[in-house]
């Protein structure tokens, strides 16, 4: 990659990072965290906007590593371990949300329930890891050369 480009490359990376994560908790507004169905809803909801927030990751860590910006690659491998967290944690909150939820969907609702329970929570484990391999690839690629 040409280094012109990577400020264009981490201002994608932001963009693609940041508007569909703002898209998408707009969409859950106005927030009620103390209810359980809004809290299975929402993350729910944000679990459809994660694939591209993690393109954005990419693109970010990629430029990083590519380019050798090692104060890049050390800020980016704590966001993507932070996000890494995050996810972990809403995964365990959306679980127990949907089991607290559960006994409020209608019978003829119950299959359509736990597809959508099963995909969102997937989708949710796909982004952790894939968070956690791009802070993985940032710390591999920031560490000094171990002479053999």
């Amino acid at each position: 990659m040409n280094s012109r480009l990577a400020p264009c490359a981490y201002l994608v990376a932001f963009l693609l990072i940041a508007i569909p994560l703002f898209d998408a908790s707009m969409s859950v507004a106005p927030w009620a965290l103390g209810s359980a169905q809004w809290r299975f809803g929402a993350v729910g909801l944000l679990s459809n906007a994660l694939m591209i927030p993690a393109a954005g990751a990419l693109i970010a860590v990629a430029t990083a590593v590519t380019q050798d910006h090692v104060r890049a690659q050390r800020v980016f491998r704590v966001l993507c371990w932070m996000g890494c967290v995050l996810v972990a944690i809403s995964i365990v909150i959306f679980a127990l949300d949907a089991l607290q939820t559960r006994v409020a969907i209608r019978p003829e609702m119950q299959l359509s329930y736990r597809v959508a329970s099963a995909t969102a929570a997937f989708k949710l484990i796909l982004g952790a890891v894939a968070f956690a391999f791009f802070a993985r690839a940032c710390r591999r690629a920031s560490e000094p050369v171990r002479a053999r």
